[in-house]
């Protein structure tokens, strides 16, 4: 019997299919553990950029916080004082209301013996007794209060709010109203024609910072928020979450040009000594009245100490932050990131009129 004959095709078949072998074991587990490797250093990086990521966006958030917190009241300061267009004179007498007053009676206005008003800036310091009408509001904490009238006019007296009215009209019996009901409005424009000048809403804004933004939760969260009067009553709505601490410095204009001569933490008391912050003016200031002290604010350096919302883990705060008190805030000893923030705002009605005159 012949034996088979293989051609060399055939051959070289044969020795490609012994080839073709799959992994040894060895082989696979080395691949593996490669793989695994190669897994973990790009989850390592994932987390590390999620982390990355994550306090960026608290970081942000900070920012944001702080930086609102500041515009907002910045911009309040800078419409204190304003009640219209018209020119009331210099001869005004001034009175500091109760932050929560709603009365018509204990707003501030009277016509009775001259023109009074409100002042435009008025504070609390950390040692003053807490409003009634803020509640949760922080132990030794500042407050602030801004009252102007709106800049823009009404159409027509609504809901229990109050108006503002100026008189242009050298005719009519009084400069002013304030006032809840339609028919009190009656003051002339320049011509005395019968037509009336315009009317704006009175707006009053208490800024404070409360222990909790949601306060029925109970919720922890340091807040901003503002008391407002508004409809004959005081309603508080949270303004900014995340900010810690205030600090008001008031600029006390003690010789009348409308600039601020020194900055002082309570005006309401006599400042005319205390080291750096001395308001002295040759002596010729008198500090005796309080309601005329904050009429002569005429600008407020405001600083916000701005807080993360969430705390950041193996962080822990061992810095102290300085609000231009007299000692520093701080150390906080927590996992919490903080930044201060400040600027200083203008009293526009109180100091301009005054440099022009």
């Amino acid at each position: 019997m012949t034996a088979p004959r293989f051609s060399s095709a055939m051959l070289r078949q044969g020795r490609g299919k012994r080839r073709e072998v799959g992994l040894s074991l060895v082989e696979l587990m080395i691949g593996m553990a490669i793989g695994l490797v190669l897994m973990a250093a790009l989850g390592s990086l994932y987390i590390s950029s999620s982390k990355a990521r994550a306090e960026f966006n608290k970081t942000s958030e900070q920012v944001e916080n702080g930086r609102y917190a500041l515009e907002s009241i910045a911009r309040d300061v800078e419409m204190a004082g304003f009640w219209g267009q018209a020119d009331l004179g210099s001869s005004l007498n001034y009175i500091v209301p109760d932050p929560c007053a709603v009365a018509k009676a204990s707003m501030g206005f009277s016509t009775a013996g001259g023109v009074t008003v409100p002042v435009g800036i008025a504070g609390l310091p950390t040692t003053a007794v807490a409003p009634a009408c803020l509640p949760n509001i922080v132990a030794n904490s500042e407050v602030l209060t801004v009252r102007y009238a709106s800049s823009l006019s009404a159409a027509a007296v609504s809901g229990g709010d109050y108006f503002v009215q100026l008189s242009r009209c050298r005719l009519d019996a009084v400069p002013l109203v304030y006032d809840n009901v339609d028919t009190s409005f009656t003051l002339q424009t320049r011509t005395c024609s019968g037509a009336y000048t315009e009317i704006r809403k009175y707006v009053v804004r208490t800024y404070y910072l409360a222990s909790c933004d949601d306060c029925t939760k109970n919720d922890g969260i340091p807040t901003l928020k503002v008391a407002e009067f508004n409809g004959g009553a005081t309603a508080v709505t949270s303004l900014v979450t995340g900010i810690q601490d205030v600090h008001y410095s008031y600029g006390v204009d003690v010789d009348k040009n409308g600039g601020p001569d020194c900055y002082v933490d309570d005006p309401s008391v006599d400042n005319s000594s205390g080291g750096t912050k001395q308001c002295l003016n040759g002596g010729a200031y008198s500090w005796a009245s309080s309601a005329v002290n904050w009429a002569n604010v005429t600008a407020v350096r405001i600083s916000v100490l701005s807080r993360n919302l969430a705390n950041s883990v193996g962080w822990t705060d061992k810095r102290t932050y300085d609000l231009g008190r007299a000692g520093p805030s701080g150390p906080f000893d927590d996992s919490y990131k903080r930044h201060v923030y400040n600027t200083t705002a203008r009293v526009w009605n109180t100091g301009g009129q005054r440099e022009i005159q």
